[in-house]
């Protein structure tokens, strides 16, 4: 879908208008029909990568390509929908006039508006509140309206820039699953964010970008693996033992004190057993033993 090519964005600051470099011979690509996750700390470089591949700056050097064709081409941006990380709307529209607008910003007929609108509406369970001025929106049915206008004119590409920022638990679960959905409905869903949790439960792919270098790129699955690397710890839960007793264990790397008793982490699985048999002869009761899973955290170490 996506194609970034030996990319260099530099801008001149300052007093003396030095050149900054933002982005350092950054490369990767996005297939087709996946969600594909951005990662990087604020400052990283993200939203300067965003602006490159939604046409709104072009590269200093290095090209950034969606089907062949320049980001910039009016003809790729026409197959593009997006939503930034702090989008502005006209707070006296209606959810209903918000959409008729931008439709015709993309040059769509009113036909084409009208019937879209009640489709995206439906789409992303906002047709309750379509007549509702946007001043009375909530933070999430906000980045609902957002993401409706993104795909109102049925882009094949969509960027999502921080669709999660400042959301409760329960709306970031919400756009997730319309994410996750919009994917399974044929968009590919490029997905910039800072919070590892929400990129790791449901992007296909993922880069990492770290003071404008990419740092990794490729599936979850082998960048879970390589940040497994020399990992292998366990965590134990047990009660019925004193701190003191599972201190003086040295195949416990750390233990501490929770509500339900007690949690350690066992270096590697290498004498496990020997360690759960002597906590039972110690009349402990074991709650749960389970591998600690590899996060793309350990990718950033």
């Amino acid at each position: 879908m996506l194609e970034i090519s030996n990319v260099v964005q530099t801008f001149r600051t300052g007093f003396w208008m030095k050149n900054v470099t933002v982005l350092h011979d950054v490369s990767f690509t996005i297939p087709d029909r996946s969600v594909f996750g951005f990662l990087g700390a604020n400052g990283a470089g993200k939203t300067t990568l965003i602006a490159l591949m939604v046409g709104l700056r072009q590269p200093t050097s290095g090209t950034v390509k969606l089907k062949g064709i320049d980001c910039y081409d009016p003809k790729a941006k026409a197959k593009v929908g997006y939503l930034p990380e702090r989008p502005y709307f006209h707070d006296h529209l209606t959810g209903e006039n918000l959409l008729k607008y931008f439709g015709a910003l993309s040059g769509m007929s009113s036909r084409q508006i009208e019937a879209r609108t009640v489709q995206v509406l439906k789409q992303v369970g906002m047709s309750h509140a379509r007549k509702l001025e946007l001043k009375k929106y909530s933070k999430g049915m906000l980045q609902r309206i957002g993401i409706a206008q993104a795909i109102l004119h049925e882009p094949e590409f969509l960027v999502l820039d921080e669709p999660m920022s400042g959301l409760d638990p329960v709306g970031r679960k919400e756009i997730r699953e319309l994410i996750t959905q919009l994917a399974h409905d044929g968009h590919t869903v490029f997905f910039s964010s800072h919070v590892i949790p929400d990129v790791e439960a449901i992007c296909d792919r993922v880069a990492l970008i770290q003071k404008g270098k990419l740092l990794a790129c490729g599936s979850i699955h082998d960048l879970l693996a390589q940040g497994a690397q020399g990992s292998g710890d366990v965590e134990v839960g047990f009660q019925g033992v004193s701190l003191e007793v599972a201190q003086k264990l040295t195949a416990f790397k750390s233990v501490r004190v929770i509500p339900e008793g007690i949690r350690a982490v066992h270096a590697g699985q290498q004498g496990l057993e020997a360690t759960l048999s002597h906590l039972i002869q110690n009349q402990a009761k074991i709650l749960w033993v389970q591998p600690i899973r590899p996060s793309l955290e350990d990718v950033f170490k």
